[in-house]
């Protein structure tokens, strides 16, 4: 009798010390997901202010792979929380096989768009096309990569602005990395001329607006460019060359208003949209004769108006 007694005891006593064991496997794992998550924003930083400052491509990988590594094994850990408590959960490896293959499914369809991203990333990442730092064109915005993450990047725009795009649209865009090779950009500001204006008068009045711009590079020299004959202009573009793309869009108005200014001083008429008008019946002809002078005579009429007030 008494060792029957002293046998529950016994098995009793290593229930609650299993138990006792389990509790203990919780808490450690629990405390090692919370150490996980705190070390991975700390490594995090620590790659961005030591690796990135010299090497910001190596910096975008390797937070990559961190995010990467510290996402699998935070799921590990909490699976074997639930083990712990539901050893049932232990499925076989068939079962394991079928499970997978349902929840492939499911998150195929249900998160591809996600899953695109996410492989998007790595590509761009790995590819090196766009990296942490860079500043790069993107929908004729300029703005610089503040981050890459695992399914979208962050893209700081010139007046503040954060954007977040989708790492698939960031791979499939066509995008201009001012940093790939170089940071020199050319500031272009386009015009047209009047067919009466002296072309050459023109293009020096747009190349002393470039060369007197304090940020326009003296080499490579502004030129400027006939792209074209349009209806009423001869169309003219200036490429100056300058070393900061983020303030491209800057100088581009500095030299639009320096450009107006120096073709009011060298009588270089920026045109406006003209019409011929043919008239073959003498009834009409007197009509637009009749309208022309009443246009005339009220324009004149109103610069007196002018003079007088």
């Amino acid at each position: 009798m008494f060792s029957r007694v002293y046998c529950e005891w016994w098995l009793s006593s290593l229930d609650f010390a299993a138990a006792l064991v389990n509790v203990g496997v919780v808490a450690a794992l629990t405390i090692a997901v919370i150490v996980l998550y705190k070390s991975n924003k700390f490594a995090t930083k620590f790659i961005k202010d030591r690796v990135g400052k010299k090497k910001p491509s190596l910096a975008s990988i390797l937070i990559l792979l961190l995010k990467i590594t510290t996402s699998i094994a935070i799921i590990l850990m909490v699976y074997s929380i639930f083990k712990t408590f539901y050893p049932d959960i232990a499925l076989t490896l068939t079962n394991v096989t079928v499970a997978a293959g349902i929840l492939g499914i499911i998150f195929g369809l249900a998160a591809q768009s996600s899953l695109g991203n996410a492989i998007a990333g790595m590509i761009l990442v790995f590819s090196q096309a766009v990296k942490v730092g860079d500043m790069v064109e993107y929908n004729g915005e300029v703005a610089a990569v503040e981050d890459i993450k695992l399914t979208h990047t962050i893209l700081k725009l010139r007046d503040g602005r954060k954007i977040a795009i989708p790492n698939a649209n960031m791979l499939n865009s066509n995008i201009v990395n001012y940093s790939m090779v170089d940071e020199l950009v050319a500031a272009s500001v386009t015009v047209g001329i009047s067919y009466e204006s002296n072309l050459d008068s023109a293009i020096k009045a747009m190349i002393e607006a470039a060369r007197e711009h304090p940020k326009v590079l003296g080499k490579p020299p502004p030129q400027v460019i006939i792209t074209g004959f349009g209806d009423f202009s001869i169309n003219l573009k200036l490429l100056a060359w300058i070393d900061d793309p983020w303030i491209k869009p800057i100088i581009e108005s500095d030299l639009t208003w320096t450009i107006y200014e120096k073709f009011k001083k060298y009588n270089v008429e920026i045109p406006y949209p003209r019409r011929v008008i043919i008239v073959k019946s003498p009834e009409g002809q007197r009509k637009v004769v009749e309208t022309i002078g009443k246009e005339l005579s009220s324009t004149v009429r109103g610069e007196a108006v002018k003079e007088v007030s």
